[in-house]
């Protein structure tokens, strides 16, 4: 499904879980399309949750917008919100996503009644070093110096590089070569429908880099949000031996984040956490629904 957005762009959605249920809008995570919300569907449905997984500015149908940011697409999501009569909603975000669910409770406290990150990113260069991805850092740097147009072009040509490897392998192949450095020994890899759905999502990936330059460029440079006007209840989970978003992340958004809970699941990597713990997920932000 898609809708118009306020500017003439257009964002694309999935609906699914309880029709009657409280509604709830997903983030994907880095780089994951709407699709990944489906993995959630029968979770939704057992907890009486009207989910909804959107695609951002670059991913699938949805158009890209021009200058990187988080909260962009947070008001983006907001003007979604109320196109669809949403008049009170949960947010939360998975990985990548996560510093966007954040940016949404800022842009619109009137509605949103719950906030989870699950797995999310913080501002990486602080927290990790730049030395943790040096040509990500070299394309931020430009960011920072405000040319934003050279930082783009730069991520888009690091983004390339990074999937141009997996462009000429079969689905099999590329889930397994894309996933090598996120399972963490998870066994989600071994399971056939979440093979599919992260195939046919990294076919939509791979058709527009743009919706995994932006996401880079907007968590990755100086944010336009500070976690500190975050009003909402707030719930943050991570594992132990996530490797890419460690619980320093959790941590970090758990210092900001006034009366935010940390939850951090004992040996657990980043697939576990993001695509194993959906009743805990749903079922602790209707708890925290205010």
């Amino acid at each position: 499904m898609d809708l118009a957005l306020p500017d003439g762009r257009v964002m694309e959605y999935w609906e699914g879980g309880d029709p009657a249920g409280r509604p709830m809008i997903m983030h994907p995570g880095t780089p994951e399309t709407r699709l990944m919300g489906t993995w959630g569907h029968d979770a939704a449905v057992a907890a009486g949750v009207r989910l909804f997984a959107l695609n951002r500015p670059g991913y699938g149908g949805s158009t890209s917008m021009g200058v990187p940011s988080l909260m962009g697409p947070a008001r983006d999501t907001a003007a979604m919100a109320a196109q669809l009569s949403l008049d009170e909603y949960a947010v939360f975000g998975l990985s990548g996503g996560g510093p966007f669910a954040v940016a949404t409770a800022v842009a619109d406290p009137r509605h949103v009644r719950a906030l989870g990150v699950v797995g999310g990113t913080g501002p990486w260069r602080i927290l990790d070093g730049p030395s943790k991805d040096p040509e990500g850092n070299t394309c931020l740097i430009l960011h920072d110096a405000g040319d934003v147009a050279g930082a783009w072009d730069c991520m888009r040509r690091d983004v390339d590089r990074a999937y141009g490897r997996l462009a000429p392998l079969d689905d099999g192949a590329r889930v397994d070569s894309f996933l090598a450095d996120l399972a963490d020994g998870s066994h989600l890899l071994e399971d056939e429908d979440y093979r599919t759905l992260w195939a046919d999502n990294l076919r939509v990936v791979l058709a527009n880099v743009d919706g995994s330059t932006f996401d880079n460029l907007a968590w990755g440079a100086r944010w336009d949000v500070d976690p500190r006007d975050v009003a909402t209840p707030t719930l943050l989970w991570y594992g132990e031996m996530d490797t890419p978003c460690p619980p320093a992340h959790g941590r970090w958004y758990a210092d900001r984040i006034a009366g935010s809970e940390l939850v951090v699941f004992p040996g657990e990597g980043h697939m576990d956490v993001i695509d194993r713990h959906w009743p805990d997920v749903l079922g602790g932000l209707l708890a925290i629904w205010e």
